[in-house]
């Protein structure tokens, strides 16, 4: 009995002496195996110049540990060499300067770092990218400086710097500013500038410094001024249009009935002083326990329904050139309801209600809306209206909307507590207008109404 006890635990013993020794054995070696034996060379090169740069496509070899592709190549006899590699069949080179030829060497590479033989070859880069954008330069003259646009159909990298003559020795430029951007109708306005005759120089560039010709010329800015809203505190410049029958219109109002909605009046956004504090601002339409009312037959009482509308008389006529709005301040921030996709009419003759089929306010409402319930058609648009200005409020990170705990740039806090948000007018757009509509698509919170600190336009009179 003790025999044969003493037989299993040996036989055990032995089972787990042999595991541990299996378990304490060297490891495969599973690494890539290293020689010093070169690939076979790429084959059936084809070289396609493109702007600034060219296209090498070849024949890979067939060895087995192949790693790819490389290309060394230089952007001038002076510069140092450069190597691009690639593990397809295709290497695109780009940043060339000028269209001079040049030689490359195209070179299969292996697991081992084993260079083939190189195959030489000539690129001639066509016309760099920063020299087309240049060709397509214009300046134009804008309200308080200089607008410059180009095109650059392969949305690159690119840099525009402005230069103005320097006050202190005659004959240098100094720089003014500089633009980034690799949007394909670039355009860029530079402010603020007099309105008087001056010089000004533009020097474009793309990421590998290659420069463009200097474009010169000599343009006087518009003049531009800071168009009021009233001129003494009882003394007011702009109002809401036709006030008493905003409701006809279907527009977002600071309905007084409504609690608490009483102080958020229309003057506030332009007392030329922005509130520093979180309750003094004006109010277009409401919603939750306070709805606006809007009436259409068979809808009854509801929230007014996007877009928003509302009109204002700036009192004078005037051509715009820009505008800025300043939010209510809240905390957190960006979370007070702005417009984020809105558009702004002019006019000089809008029509009043009685002037509208029978004056009632179905009819009018009809008219003046684009709502659904209420039969709209907006047909206020092609009566003697002109868009003035599309506007898209897109904040650093590409997003418009409101989000909890969203991430914020230092720009984007700015603009919301202190700055404003800044637009600018159609360029197109010379004539006057004494009339503004805003149209609004949406805003950040999705919440039907708004709220407004300041706005401000820019402009000139034309009277």
């Amino acid at each position: 009995m003790i025999t044969n006890i003493l037989k299993k635990r040996f036989f055990l013993f032995m089972a787990v002496m042999g595991g541990m020794m299996f378990s304490c054995s060297s490891p495969a070696d599973w690494s890539d195996p290293k020689d010093n034996i070169a690939p076979g060379p790429v084959s059936n090169v084809q070289i396609t110049n493109t702007n600034g740069g060219a296209i090498i496509t070849y024949t890979v070899p067939s060895d087995n540990d192949l790693l790819g592709a490389k290309v060394t190549y230089s952007y001038s006899a002076e510069s140092e060499w450069m190597e691009k590699y690639a593990s397809n069949d295709t290497i695109e080179l780009e940043g060339f300067g000028d269209t001079g030829a040049r030689e490359i060497t195209i070179y299969a590479i292996d697991r081992s770092g084993n260079l083939s033989k190189g195959i030489t070859q000539t690129i001639q880069p066509l016309t760099p990218p920063i020299d087309l954008m240049r060709e397509s330069l214009e300046a134009t003259s804008v309200f308080g400086g200089v607008g410059f646009t180009w095109e650059n159909k392969g949305g690159k990298d690119m840099g525009l710097s402005l230069y103005v003559p320097d006050t202190v020795i005659f004959g240098e430029w100094t720089l003014f500013d500089t633009y980034f951007s690799n949007g394909r109708d670039g355009k860029v306005v530079f402010r603020p500038f007099d309105a008087v005759e001056q010089n000004f120089r533009v020097e474009m560039f793309d990421r590998w410094n290659n420069y463009s010709q200097p474009y010169e010329t000599s343009l006087v800015p518009l003049a531009e001024q800071k168009l009021p809203g009233r001129v003494s505190a009882t003394e007011f410049i702009w109002s809401l249009y036709d006030d008493d029958y905003w409701l006809w219109r279907g527009e977002a109002h600071n309905n007084m009935n409504l609690s608490g909605m009483a102080t958020k009046i229309f003057y506030k956004v332009h007392d030329g002083a922005p509130s520093t504090g979180s309750d003094d601002y004006w109010a277009p339409g409401n919603e939750g326990n306070n709805p606006i009312e809007w009436y259409v037959p068979g809808a009854g009482t509801s929230t007014i329904p996007f877009p928003l509308y509302f009109t204002i008389d700036m009192g004078r006529k005037a051509v715009y050139s820009r505008f800025n709005f300043l939010s209510r301040l809240r905390t957190p921030n960006y979370s007070a309801p702005l417009p984020i996709d809105f558009e702004i009419w002019g006019t000089n003759n809008p029509k009043r209600v009685h002037e509208v089929g029978d004056g009632s306010r179905e009819a009018n409402m009809a008219y003046w809306t684009s709502w659904e319930a209420a039969n709209g058609t907006d047909a206020w648009k092609n009566d003697g209206w002109t868009k003035i200005a599309t506007c898209k409020l897109i904040l650093s990170s590409g997003e418009s909307k409101y989000v909890a705990n969203m991430a914020l740039s230092e720009t984007d806090i700015a603009n919301y507590r202190t700055n404003g948000f800044d637009f600018d007018i159609n360029e197109g757009v010379t004539e006057g207008f004494r009339y503004l509509r805003w149209v609004i698509n949406d805003t950040n919170t999705s919440q039907h109404c708004l709220t407004f600190n300041e706005i401000t336009f820019w402009g000139s009179y034309m009277d």
